[in-house]
């Protein structure tokens, strides 16, 4: 049999291709014009309300803090006293650290050195002693405008009067020690209190009887700080 011949398509004329490519336009066209219709229609649409939140119930307001008070002053003893009654209080103050340094110790503690060639703690009670004693015998001059005699010393010429001072009270014992730096205080207390306040430049550093007063707490204090250091180093 024979096949049969394959006839070639008929090509579009070019009315029918205008008619078509208008047709494809339109079709474009009506789905442009519908795809935003949805979108508005979208947009229209009622969201959902969410629950509205519980409100929290406001906090009762804090009260406000009271004001702290203003802490009294350190020492209230020495707010607006005289210049003599203050160096006064420092002394009863330095001497109470230095019963302190020494509170509990026996009599064999009291010997034993702070080191190579220093004194021991009964030695250096006795140095107190002989250092409230130089003041009661010169105070009366430093009053009337003379220099103290250890005034100027070095450290060398201050040791050796320290030591001279120290030769007749080395055989007291422990226990006279003590109550000799008590009594000794006592008298140069009574003696300070005998000067009047006034005029009050005669207690100051720069007049000899004030220079002779105004170091002797800070003294005190310093041998107070050693024997305490080193009870410290020897296990109490």
């Amino acid at each position: 049999m024979k096949r049969p011949r394959r006839t070639a398509k008929r090509r579009a004329t070019p009315k029918r291709r205008v008619a078509k490519k208008k047709a494809r336009v339109a079709k474009h066209r009506t789905a442009a014009k519908r795809a935003p219709a949805k979108r508005v229609a979208a947009k229209r649409k009622p969201a959902a309300r969410k629950p509205k939140r519980a409100l929290k119930p406001k906090r009762a307001p804090r009260p406000k803090r009271a004001q702290r008070p203003v802490p009294p002053p350190a020492f209230p003893q020495a707010q607006g006293a005289s210049e003599r009654d203050r160096i006064m209080f420092r002394m009863v103050r330095a001497r109470a650290t230095v019963m302190a340094a020494v509170q509990g110790m026996g009599a064999a503690t009291a010997e034993i050195p702070f080191g190579p060639g220093k004194w021991n703690t009964r030695e250096t009670i006795l140095h107190l002693v002989t250092r409230d004693r130089a003041r009661l015998r010169e105070m009366e001059a430093a009053l009337r405008g003379v220099q103290a005699s250890w005034n100027g010393l070095d450290h060398q010429e201050q040791a050796v009067v320290n030591q001279e001072d120290l030769v007749p009270l080395r055989s007291l014992s422990w226990e006279d020690a003590l109550r000799l730096l008590l009594t000794t205080r006592e008298q140069l207390m009574e003696a300070v209190e005998s000067i009047p306040e006034s005029p009050e430049a005669v207690w100051k550093e720069e007049h000899p009887l004030g220079w002779m007063f105004q170091r002797l707490p800070n003294h005190d204090v310093h041998h107070a700080d050693i024997i305490k250091h080193w009870r410290v180093g020897q296990g109490g």
